[in-house]
């Protein structure tokens, strides 16, 4: 039984207020919003609803974002790094010209995804499925051959990334989380002291 309350998020004020204080934003409905060029770094997104959502050059980073609904949403241009999107649904999602690294895809739903001119390094598609994907221009460094479905036009296959690159992605996406972290505490430790 789940007794945690879904929180509604109405702005992206609502959001980056929320994630100042918490950076849990787990089963959060942020359907809908206008989060272009955002930066969501070390985050705990999982069962987060963000279907129909705009995240043109978004940067997502080092998030768990499994079983996340971006059913329909706008995510041309976006980074998305050093991520778990296991079990995610990405149907109808515009992911073109978007670049993808170091991320684990497994079980994901990208049907009738719009990957054109996108670059996929070192993800995971293990079960994924890719029924009716637009493809054109893509290019990317994946074993299609363990996806549930294949796209039916592979893209362009580019040079196979060194097996420690997902690694290093990693490293940096966590190093990014460490500074804004830092740089939150510091924020708050430098509060003026009171003088006698």
């Amino acid at each position: 039984m789940n007794d945690v309350e879904t929180k509604k998020f109405e702005s992206r004020e609502e959001i980056m207020e929320s994630l100042s204080k918490d950076r849990n934003l787990a089963g959060a409905d942020m359907s809908e919003l206008d989060l272009s060029s955002i930066k969501l770094a070390g985050l705990n997104l999982k069962g987060a609803d963000l279907h129909d959502s705009n995240l043109t050059k978004a940067t997502l980073a080092g998030a768990d974002m499994s079983e996340i609904n971006l059913a329909n949403a706008r995510l041309e241009g976006a980074r998305i790094a050093g991520a778990s999107l296991r079990g995610a649904s990405l149907r109808g999602a515009n992911l073109s010209a978007a670049t993808v690294a170091g991320v684990d895809l497994k079980e994901a739903d990208l049907t009738g995804a719009d990957l054109s001119a996108s670059k996929l390094i070192a993800v995971d598609v293990t079960g994924a499925d890719f029924s009716d994907v637009i493809t054109t221009g893509a290019q990317a460094a994946v074993k299609w051959a363990d996806a549930k479905v294949q796209p039916a036009e592979l893209p362009e296959s580019i040079q196979a990334p060194p097996r420690w690159l997902p690694f290093l992605i990693l490293g940096v996406a966590a190093l990014v989380v460490f500074l804004l972290m830092r740089r939150r505490n510091t924020n708050t430790d430098s509060l003026p002291a009171e003088s006698d």
